[in-house]
């Protein structure tokens, strides 16, 4: 099942392209001139659009220098392949809504919780998790099971990206 949700063409072409330069991000810092209005396209319609990912690569390329630093840029669709660590709980999400406010975001997802990804790194990932999708993994997942996770990659600070998770599959 994939995200309901839409973005600007502009912003859809800007995340796919970043999507695709992964290896040498290099992200808009802060906010960026987006269009006054934001027009419905959606990805929906293309699940080819989530490009494959390293979850452990990705991990090192996005971390940030600067504690507290956070970089916005176009969401970019990806899916990666990751053990459960940790399944749903509360997590604030206010940044992330206004992230995606300043992406021009329609109808963004209701998010209130995360979950912990194991990566083969240091530590486990936190990521956001769409709530809907959140009771879905509740309820059919269990911790150490590994899964592929579909998400938007919404922006990079200290410890990482920030991912929002939208589906998952075995």
């Amino acid at each position: 099942m994939l995200p309901p949700f839409s973005f600007s063409p502009v912003m859809t072409l800007a995340g796919m392209a970043l999507g695709l330069a992964l290896v040498g991000l290099s992200p808009l810092s802060g906010a960026a001139e987006m269009p006054a209005e934001p027009v419905k396209s959606s990805l929906q319609e293309n699940p080819a659009a989530y490009k494959d990912v390293s979850l452990k690569d990705l991990v090192a390329k996005s971390r940030t220098d600067i504690p507290g630093q956070r970089i916005i840029f176009a969401p970019s669709p990806i899916k990666f392949q990751a053990t459960l660590s940790a399944m749903p709980a509360p997590q604030k999400a206010d940044y992330l809504m206004t992230a995606l406010s300043m992406m021009k975001v329609s109808n963004p997802p209701k998010v209130s919780q995360r979950i912990g990804l194991d990566f083969g790194g240091d530590k486990a990932l936190a990521a956001y998790i769409d709530d809907s999708i959140a009771a879905r993994l509740a309820s059919s997942a269990k911790i150490g099971q590994t899964l592929t996770f579909y998400a938007f990659h919404i922006y990079n600070n200290n410890r990482g990206p920030a991912l929002l998770i939208t589906s998952f599959g075995n």
